[in-house]
């Protein structure tokens, strides 16, 4: 090369490389942000465990889980014996365990638009971990239940079969009701056949009831929802109703199904004032919340829902 000559570097302007070093080092600080935004994001495995049992849905199950085994102690007047109530525990707990799992990976599309704090939504947890903890969940119950005398297992299958045809999609239909009817009645029925005592009273009184009580708390648990369902082309009781009718509907069954709870007690031979005294919780939520319209009543109307119908059979005689 002559000496006159300028190499292929040196013939490139000096502020051309500097503007390739500069794009060259943007590059690398946007990569190492979405390196770093990515290990941020990911969960740590505390938190991967909180999610996890988030997506199960913890309240209402346990919530579900307790009144049924109070309602087997109420069947037979006196409480299950420890190993007895831990497998009650293990019939109905990871049903409903199951069942809420399911719900969140049948919603996780919508969840990302309208609910994006959800543990599949943001991505917390796995689609795969939600599809094991339903068919664990599913598996459990089933096998435990059929420990029990029959008919415990057809009606434990009942419970699971009214969940999944709600998670499935009933939820966004004009029967969005009808799974948790099937629910509420066959709880007292499943929980009486596996202590091996199944009362005609229940068989008769509780399906009325516990249509009161499941369309109460059904469009008490869908109100907060009702746009997001709306948008995603539901058509659920509660958006067909609309949030006022919806709310309306939901408080008025409420106190309707505690007032006919202690109007019924003299003919199902119930101390009125031991029904009267169960009612009085669901009676003060449905006032309070008629004062005070909380933007999501379950919280407050589920538990009130529980302590009647625990009460109402434990006065079963």
């Amino acid at each position: 090369m002559c000496h006159g000559a300028r190499s292929p570097v040196n013939s490139i302007p000096r502020q051309a490389l500097a503007r390739y070093s500069l794009t060259g080092e943007a590059l690398i600080r946007e990569r190492s942000d979405a390196q770093a935004e990515r290990t941020a994001s990911r969960p740590t495995g505390s938190a991967r465990w909180r999610a996890g049992f988030s997506l199960l849905h913890p309240g209402p199950s346990l919530l579900v889980t307790a009144c049924f085994v109070a309602a087997a102690a109420a069947a037979r007047h006196r409480l299950p014996d420890p190993l007895t109530g831990l497998r009650l525990v293990a019939v109905m707990l990871p049903l409903q365990f199951a069942i809420g799992a399911f719900n969140d990976l049948r919603d996780q599309e919508d969840d990302r638009a309208g609910k994006p704090g959800k543990p599949l939504a943001r991505g917390a947890v796995s689609p795969a971990f939600a599809v094991a903890a339903s068919v664990a969940g599913f598996g459990v119950a089933l096998v435990m239940a059929a420990t029990f005398p029959l008919p415990t297992l057809p009606l434990a299958g009942a419970c699971a079969a009214a969940g999944t045809a709600y998670d499935l999609g009933l939820k966004r239909g004009a029967l969005s009701w009808l799974p948790f009817w099937v629910g509420f009645a066959c709880l007292p029925l499943t929980a009486g056949a596996a202590v091996g005592e199944v009362s005609a009273r229940v068989v008769l009184a509780a399906p009325p009831l516990a249509l009161a009580l499941a369309l109460s708390v059904q469009l008490a648990n869908a109100l907060p929802d009702i746009e997001a369902d709306r948008r995603s082309g539901s058509t659920g009781l509660a958006v067909r109703l609309d949030a006022v009718w919806a709310r309306r509907l939901s408080l008025g069954l409420g106190g309707l199904a505690a007032l006919a709870a202690v109007a019924a007690a003299p003919a199902l031979a119930q101390p009125v004032a031991v029904v009267a005294a169960g009612a009085v919780p669901l009676v003060g939520a449905v006032l309070l919340l008629a004062v005070h319209p909380l933007p999501r009543p379950f919280p407050l109307l589920a538990p009130a829902v529980g302590v009647l119908a625990a009460v109402w059979l434990l006065a079963l005689p």
